[in-house]
């Protein structure tokens, strides 16, 4: 069995086990020195939702090394067969191993969707030109990972109902260990400061298949 982490939309386990229905032992966990980030192009967003790349709200979560901070993450373990899956729908993310704490003391490790650049993932994870194009350049011509945009209204509100759904501490900790792609602002104080994202809990974001990280 492999281990994952997720720590955008799988903090909710209905979604996790929608995404994944045989994985076992799903539970709340520390992932320290890590910090989440919205720096990355949510390709689907163009693909499925009619995103405009004239807008600058075109960002899904990633993360980053944060010295000093610990987001409270999901991990739970999956099978090779549904993690090759999970590994496709996550392509444009680099993978890597980091240590999690859970509520019982306990050190384990486990696989996370971490940050990349666009000359690594085109010369890395793209094959061909014609592999790039099926998976991005058909949607959207510009850079991946970028740090002038803004999360997707949608993406981030199902983000933070995911959170929520486990209690005011796991939420906080979303909106504190969560940053813009300016690597400055945090979540909390961007939804602080756009009265139009304060009523996320009741936003219908349609986001069902948007299960993963």
């Amino acid at each position: 069995m492999i281990s994952v982490v997720g720590y955008g939309s799988l903090l909710s386990e209905r979604s996790a086990r929608e995404t994944v229905p045989g994985l076992i032992n799903y539970r709340l966990v520390e992932v320290p020195g890590h910090r989440r980030i919205f720096n990355k192009v949510g390709v689907v967003f163009f693909s499925r939702h009619g995103a405009s790349a004239d807008s600058l709200e075109i960002a899904s979560c990633s993360t980053e090394p944060s010295p000093g901070s610990a987001m409270i993450c999901a991990q739970f373990e999956l099978d090779e067969v549904d993690f090759a899956a999970l590994y496709e729908r996550e392509h444009r993310y680099r993978w890597i191993e980091v240590e999690t704490h859970d509520r019982h003391g306990h050190v384990r490790t486990g696989r996370m969707c971490t940050g990349y650049n666009d000359r690594d993932y085109r010369l890395n994870k793209c094959i061909t030109p014609q592999e790039y194009q099926q998976r991005v350049g058909q949607y959207y011509g510009g850079a991946l990972w970028r740090d002038d945009i803004l999360p997707f209204p949608r993406y981030l509100a199902f983000c933070l109902q995911a959170a929520a759904e486990n209690g005011a501490d796991v939420l906080g900790n979303f909106l504190d260990t969560s940053f813009l792609a300016d690597g400055i602002t945090s979540i909390r104080q961007y939804v602080s400061q756009h009265p139009q994202l304060r009523n996320w809990r009741e936003m219908d974001t349609g986001y069902s298949y948007l299960k993963v990280r």
